[in-house]
């Protein structure tokens, strides 16, 4: 029969005080059931103390060149500020492209302007910003009343419509519709126009189609609003460009609703007449002015001048000859039309390119026709000629046979093959190559789409492959006989090309002004261009440092050299034209000549040190300043400057970069540009040195304060520990005193029957109510556990002196019987009283009426009066059966007794198969009969009590004694009881029930978990949180490892039993805290930028202030560190008579981090404490952190406290204009959220680069703060509750997929929110074009896939974004930014944001299954995954060091990167393998330095094979053979 596990292993009371250790071998090989083993020490501490010591060493070693390789993140250090502000007018830093298109902008909004400037600066943007104000005031009209209007973009090439229409839809919110002939049917009718008339508000089109638009009269040109002209020099003679000017806007009633103009060319000019003659022309036609910038210089060299030019000469082909294939061919079909071209580039190809490339082309052209098509063709040939259809078709068909059946050559370097042309530039192909550089790209420019494929198809060859490169082939759409190209596929190449899959294209003029070619750094005019403008523009794409442009010229080829000199001369009289053009004509920006600036102005004097700051030198103050933000060394930061038209003059708006503390100021309006530039740089100062970011001296002091805000979270360490005390028993207890009533509480089991034997619930008595327990398990061995259910009763027991007295008895009586403990107490001393139930464990205790009845007071009263049952040994059968016995000379023998067993006597040697006692007695005896087994005396005492050996034999249960059955890992064979066979006359019966008995061995583990939960609840009261829910309580302050915050670690010195840890409530409330406090933040603090946001709120979320709250009120002192222990459990402060007294340990050792993450796990209890689906009930939890906090900044005890504090600014309750009532309809009718206050919409994407002068908003920044914070919680909360078994490391990889820049960017597209940006810089619009293009992409193909699989395409895989490009960081942003709108303008509530979540975000990760290799791909867990499988290696740690790095020139780590100058707070991690360095970064915080070094790491260990990393590391953690290591082998301990 099975037996329940026992309550200790007791003291014996013949002073045996030998300590716990595992089952072993002893003397005469007995062996001895010892439980509870004490923990051996583990090797892992002290090889984590000499891989610290070892990564100490390292740095030390190395600290040279850390000191090096820190500097070099913090360029400019080394400079004087005349030297930064010299190498900055060098780089034009301080005067952008970005200045000249905001200008040009604005001149454009008053003006018809032709913008002048090179491929590469920023024309589009100009042409987006003007078309956005167009339709911006189109609203503002239809709004007033006024007549539809629509906006024209007018491109010149098909390609063209796409490209443009792509990169205005990705950056305007407003319908635009795409038009050429191979778009759509019924273009010219009048319905259709009016249709498209009526529903879009610009239209992006090829000039025929507007041109026989307006003469249809379909729409009128007064119904234009603007006239965008790409490639404005095409308007020339009967260009539709210059008839939709000559035929419609020319006869327009001048200052009558015309049109506005914008024409944008690389050149005005072309080589062949005079420029000012072309430019007057052009600026004629187009009713316009030229406007360009005033230093060509800025607009040839810096933004898009390659730094390198060079010519490669090729000899000429002599005496070319036709190939056999040719020859043939031309004989056979050289008469047919269908043939013709083809035979032409024959020709042409045996001159240019070689007559292996003659066959080549031949044998595709056939290829690329199948029979059917050709004979086709044939026949139609036949009938245009008048000639044999049958003759046609036969020489057809014997075409055909002739080239399948013709031997084809391989290519090789050999002038009988390729043209010294095509020999050439396989060898400059070489060149460029050789060092396999992966950032290498190059595009090839040629006349002829043949040629493009041709020489593709050469590279591709095997003997012609050069090793790097992959070329691909970029051409136009083809004609009626040629080979289709889709713009889609021109698409595709290009993203290939930016990705790195293509990094060669040949390419037709599509890629001159054609498509958005992403930047190269190598271009080859294999063909030499015909014109200035292919010249300007295809030299425009070769934009990256040190890129390199080849002209391949013929020798001897006049023509060549004519156009050579021809070339350059026109570029010069450019540049003179330029030049020459009235100042009111040329884009300055905010770039101007020294004597611009003014030699007086505002001045300001630092009381201290009387420096002096003035109009002039704040510009060098400022640039001096941005230069020392914390930046990647390949970034170079810079003050921008938005001047803008305003009344009386001008005024200017500076913007700095995100990471500044500072990032906008406007200055006073002046009436020159130079003095309203210098006037928004002095503001900027003053700010600066307001805020204390400028010193005494205007030297910028920033980087000494921002390490120590932003690394605020890892002020305290997980490894700093100390010793505190310990809470050991719940306030409760110290309440005592003789009660006249009680509290009963019923301790029953859900499966009573996983006892192994009958058992009857216990009622614990205490003075005070015990708030209800959530059930917990207990284990008795495989497949048998039952939860522990605590059912107070909410009614008192009234007791008498009686009922006190026999309580006392009973309770005092279970102690000393069952757990060998005889104390000597009162009523009033014990702190609970322990009493059988009168019912079983189905009945439901807590609705009991009478909690007195259900007390089994029979019992209670019989215990209470017999300190045992008396024996006899002619007693009946019956009597031998379901007693309880224990052993009073050895407390840790108890027994069950079975039966009487007649067979047997005393003196019969004890049966086989029965657990040997162990005390001293039977080990020094040789006579082991049933007689010596039964008694535990020393032979002394032996002496002195005789007992008769006659007497009855009875079988019994020796029951297991191993007591912590809280935790699981348990051994079955420590629970079984064992048979044994005994007397009873050295023995005691108790007067308890076996029933009674049976449940009252699982006391201690029953009591310690309730004791737990009340200190927790202790330590919630303490923090002013009386109702978080005890269970929450006690998971919040339990730490069951010294490492509990290491989530992917193994645990260190591990207590078992403890129930769930801190972690997942800890992972929840640092959520709930960051949210909360951004939200008080955002709310109280109104006049800070985003920077001090952050600052804000990590002092108060910091673990410091947690740590040092917690330190206040002992919070300490009530975290459960230790599991279980079976000597201490008992109650404290009662006198012991009998039994061994062990002292609780009420000290124990706490890490400073780990006490900071119990605060955040209390907020995390607080949180769940409230929870219910669909109900936002949070006030515990706001509770809870302002408990944490302590700070005035966070005050709050309700939720709706947050929104009571809130002042609406005066923008966001600020009459909303037209175009913020249709941006707010547009988003309700996509997202159905409908806003009060539109304003706030706007703001949500108003891009940092958007000047607020335009539409007086803030930017994105501060609801960007706030969205953040809020999309986490929804999130968290989700994946919480959604796998609620999940551990915080998977939940921590999982949640990075859904709080990703990468996932948001990719929502942001989903939604349409990249259309709405408002920005003002290239970089941020053109990226958005671009990475719209390819999720475009790759949603159709996921979409394509679902089909195939046999699913509609709205089950698309959810997650295609994983492979895709990262998005511009604005797409993001946006996203949160928009929850924080949402959130504010709903008074705060969440279940805006919920809703957003449940049905926008929610059906990307129904399946997280899918996210899998996402969270996987995390650097650290490929260091991880590499190291156990691939190199089973279990002996290798992560470290990090914080340590002070800055420009110093001491000999030290902290003197050499400190010193006494600037210094800010650095982070080394080191990945150490057995000891040795594998890999190593340096950032601003440990959380960008582990990735950064997991990174290295990564791509140093997939170099490797095992042998070779077995060798350089010293790794023996697995040998041949022997796999034990390889279990071992599961991961580091970080």
């Amino acid at each position: 029969m099975n037996a329940p596990t026992l309550g200790e292993d007791e003291d014996r009371n013949d002073g045996d005080t030998s300590d716990e250790s595992e089952v072993g071998e002893i003397s005469r090989g007995v062996k001895r059931w010892i439980f509870n083993p004490t923990s051996k020490p583990r090797q892992i501490s002290e090889k984590r103390r000499a891989d610290n010591a070892a990564f100490d060493l390292w740095i030390e070693q190395n600290q040279v060149s850390l000191v090096k390789r820190s500097r070099k993140m913090m360029p400019g250090d080394d400079l004087s500020a005349y030297a930064l502000v010299q190498e900055f007018e060098n780089k034009k830093i301080i005067s952008t492209p970005r200045e000249y298109q905001l200008e040009l902008f604005e001149k454009a909004k008053t003006q018809n302007v032709i913008a002048v400037l090179d491929t590469g600066s920023g024309k589009t943007l100009i042409a987006a910003l003007l078309l956005r104000w167009t339709l911006q005031n189109e609203v503002e009209a239809r709004a007033r009343g006024e007549g539809r209007r629509i906006a024209f973009f007018l491109v010149d090439k098909v390609a063209l419509v796409f490209q443009q229409h792509a990169v205005l839809t990705c950056n305007l919110d407003y319908p635009i519709e795409k038009l050429c002939g191979e778009l759509v049917d019924g273009v010219e009718s009048k319905d259709f126009w009016s249709k498209v008339f009526d529903n879009n508000m610009a239209i992006v089109c090829t000039a025929d189609i507007l041109r026989t638009c307006l003469h249809r009269s379909w729409i009128r040109i007064d119904q234009v609003s603007l006239l965008i002209f790409d490639e404005a020099h095409h308007t020339k003679k009967e260009h539709p460009y210059a008839s939709i000017i000559k035929d419609f806007y020319a006869k327009a009633e001048p200052g009558k609703c015309r049109p506005r103009i914008l024409g944008m060319t690389a050149s005005p000019v072309d080589s062949k007449i005079a420029p000012e003659r072309a430019a007057a022309e052009l600026e004629g036609l187009l009713h316009s002015q030229i406007v360009t910038v005033s230093d060509p210089a800025v607009l040839q060299h810096t933004v898009c001048k390659p730094k390198k030019e060079t010519r490669h000469v090729y000899e000429k082909t002599r005496n070319a000859t036709e190939t056999d294939l040719q020859g043939a061919l031309s004989a056979l079909v050289g008469h047919h039309w269908m043939f013709k071209k083809a035979l032409h580039f024959a020709r042409f190809a045996a001159v240019e390119l070689g007559l292996w490339c003659v066959d080549r082309h031949l044998q595709t052209f056939f290829q690329e026709e199948n029979a059917e098509s050709m004979e086709a063709k044939a026949l139609r040939d036949a009938k245009y000629s008048n000639a044999s259809a049958d003759r046609f078709l036969g020489e057809v068909r014997q075409a055909r046979q002739i080239v399948e059946s013709y031997t084809f050559s391989r290519p090789e370097l050999s002038p009988s093959l390729l043209s010294d042309k095509v020999i050439q530039l396989t060898n400059i192909i070489r060149e460029r190559y050789k060092d396999l550089d992966s950032n290498r790209r190059c595009i090839i420019f040629v006349d002829q789409r043949r040629t493009a494929m041709i020489l593709a198809d050469l590279f591709q060859q095997p003997d012609m492959q050069i090793s790097g490169v992959r070329v691909g082939v970029l051409m136009g759409g083809g004609g009626r006989d040629e080979k289709q190209v889709s713009f889609r596929d021109q698409v595709l190449t290009i993203l290939k090309f930016r990705r790195g899959e293509l990094n060669c294209i040949f390419a037709t003029s599509i890629a001159e002004e054609g498509l958005d070619i992403p930047d190269c750094n190598v271009i080859i005019r294999f063909d030499l261009y015909k014109t200035l403008i292919q010249y300007i523009q295809s030299r425009g794409r070769a934009r990256q440092d040190g890129s390199e442009y080849i002209h391949m010229i013929e020798r001897g080829n006049m023509d060549h050299l004519a156009k050579l000199e021809e070339t350059k001369s026109a570029e010069q009289k450019l540049r003179d034209f330029c030049r020459a053009m009235p100042e009111d004509r040329k884009l300055k920006g905010a770039h101007f000549g020294p004597d611009s600036f003014p030699s007086k102005g505002r001045q300001f004097i630092v009381p201290i040190t009387g420096a002096k700051l003035n109009y002039r030198e704040s510009l060098v103050y400022l640039a001096t300043f941005v230069a020392h933000l914390p930046h990647p060394p390949e970034v170079a930061l810079h003050p921008e400057y938005a001047i803008i038209p305003v009344g009386g003059g001008f005024q200017c708006e500076v913007m700095l970069p995100s990471c500044s503390p500072v990032t906008k100021a406007v200055g006073r309006i002046y009436p020159s540009k130079a003095m309203a530039k210098c006037s928004a740089a002095f503001e900027m100062c003053l700010e600066l040195i307001k805020g204390k970011y400028l010193d005494e001296h205007l030297l910028p002091a920033f980087t000494k304060q921002l390490p120590a805000l932003r690394n605020a979270r890892l002020a305290i360490s997980s490894k700093k520990r100390a010793e505190y005390d310990r809470r050991i028993k719940p306030e409760i207890w110290s309440y005592l005193g003789k009660p006249t009533e009680l509290y009963l509480t019923a301790l029953t089991l859900a499966k009573p029957d996983a006892l192994g034997r009958p058992s009857k619930p216990l009622a614990l008595l205490t003075r005070q109510p015990i708030p209800k327990i959530a059930p917990f398990p207990l284990f008795w061995g495989t497949d048998r556990s039952s939860e522990v259910h605590s059912s107070p009763c909410s009614r008192a027991i009234t007791v008498n002196k009686q009922d006190l007295e026999s309580l006392t008895a009973t309770t005092i009586r279970i102690f000393n019987d069952v757990f060998s403990k005889l104390y000597e107490a009162s009523a009033s001393e014990l702190p609970y009283f322990i009493a059988p139930a009168l019912r079983d464990h189905s009945f439901d205790f807590s609705s009991a009426a009478n909690p007195r009845e259900i007390l089994d007071w029979e019992t209670v009263h019989f215990v209470s009066q017999n300190d045992g049952l008396k024996y006899d040994f002619d007693a009946p059968d019956e009597f031998f059966h379901n007693k309880f016995v224990s052993d009073p000379f050895d407390g840790s023998r108890k027994f069950f007794l079975m039966g009487r067993r007649k067979d047997l006597r005393p003196t019969d040697p004890v049966p086989d198969r029965v657990v040997a006692p162990g005390h001293r007695a039977w080990l020094n005896s040789e006579n082991h009969d049933i007689f010596n087994y039964s008694i535990s005396l020393w032979s002394k005492s032996r002496s002195v009590i005789v007992f008769q050996k006659d007497q009855p034999v009875v079988e019994a249960e020796l029951l297991p004694i191993r007591r912590n059955i809280l935790d699981e890992n348990i051994v079955d064979e420590d629970l079984e009881s064992k048979r044994c066979f005994l007397i009873l006359e050295p023995l005691r019966i108790s007067p308890l029930p076996i029933e009674v008995v049976a449940m009252a061995y699982n006391f201690p583990a029953i009591i310690h978990r309730i004791e737990s939960n009340l200190i927790a609840l202790d330590a919630c009261n303490l923090m002013g949180l009386p109702n978080i829910r005890p269970n929450l309580a006690l998971e919040a302050f339990t730490k069951d490892s010294d490492n509990s915050d290491e989530h992917d670690a193994e645990r260190i010195n591990f207590q078992g039993g403890m129930g769930n840890n801190y972690e997942r409530l800890e992972f929840l409330g640092d959520c709930f805290l960051k949210m909360a406090t951004t939200i008080s933040i955002f709310t109280q603090v109104l006049d800070l930028n985003e920077f001090h946001l952050h600052c804000e709120r990590m002092a108060l979320l910091c673990n410091q202030n947690l740590f040092n709250n917690a330190l206040e009120v002992k919070l300490e002192q009530y975290v459960r560190s230790m599991a279980f222990n079976r000597r201490t459990w008992y109650p404290d402060g009662l006198t012991l008579k009998k039994g061994k007294r062990t002292e609780a340990r009420r000290r124990h050792a706490l890490g400073d981090k780990s006490i900071a993450d119990v605060c955040e796990a209390l907020i995390g209890a607080a949180y769940l404490t409230t929870y219910e689906e669909g109900r936002f009930d949070f006030d515990m939890a706001v509770r809870a952190v302002t408990a944490a906090v302590k700070d005035e900044k966070h005050a709050m005890t309700k939720w709706t406290q947050y929104y009571q504090a809130y002042q609406k600014p005066g923008w966001q309750t600020r009459r909303p204009t037209a175009t913020q009532l249709d941006m707010a309809r547009k988003f309700y009718d996509r997202l159905g959220y409908k806003f009060k206050y539109p304003t706030l919409l706007r703001s949500a994407f108003h891009h940092p680069s958007y000047p607020t002068q335009y539409e007086n908003l803030p930017s994105y920044q501060r609801l960007e703060f706030l969205g953040d914070s809020l999309f986490d919680m929804v999130c968290i909360d989700y994946i919480f509750h959604r796998y609620p078994g999940a551990d915080p490391q998977w939940l921590t990889e999982h949640k990075m997929a859904m709080v990703s820049n990468q996932f948001l960017g990719c929502l942001a597209f989903y939604l349409g929110f990249h259309r709405s940006i408002l920005a003002n810089t290239p970089n941020v619009l053109g990226g958005i074009a671009d990475y719209a293009t390819e999720m475009e992409e790759a949603l159709r193909s996921a979409k394509e896939e679902a089909v195939l699989e046999g699913k509609t395409e709205a089950d698309f895989k959810r997650n295609f974004w994983v492979n895709c490009s990262r998005p511009p960081k604005a797409l993001p942003d946006v996203i949160e930014s928009y929850i924080g709108a949402i959130f504010v303008d709903s008074e705060y509530d969440f279940s805006v944001v919920q809703s957003f979540f449940d049905r926008h975000v929610k059906p990307w990760f129904e399946d997280m299954r899918i996210y899998d290799t996402y969270a996987n791909n995390h650097p650290i867990n490929q260091v991880k995954e590499m190291m156990q499988s691939k190199f089973y290696c279990s002996d290798w740690r992560m470290l990090t060091k914080s340590t002070p790095i800055g420009n110093g020139s001491g000999d030290s780590v902290d003197d050499l990167l400190g010193g006494s100058g600037t210094r800010s707070q650095k982070v080394i991690c080191g990945i150490m393998v057995h000891g040795r360095m594998l890999a190593h970064a340096i950032s601003e915080s440990s959380r960008y330095a582990k990735p950064a070094a997991a990174k290295k790491a990564v791509e140093i260990l997939e170099s490797l094979d095992f042998d070779t990393f077995r060798g350089s590391y010293g790794c023996d953690c697995m040998v041949d053979g022997d796999t034990s290591n390889l279990e071992k082998a599961v991961g580091p301990v970080f």
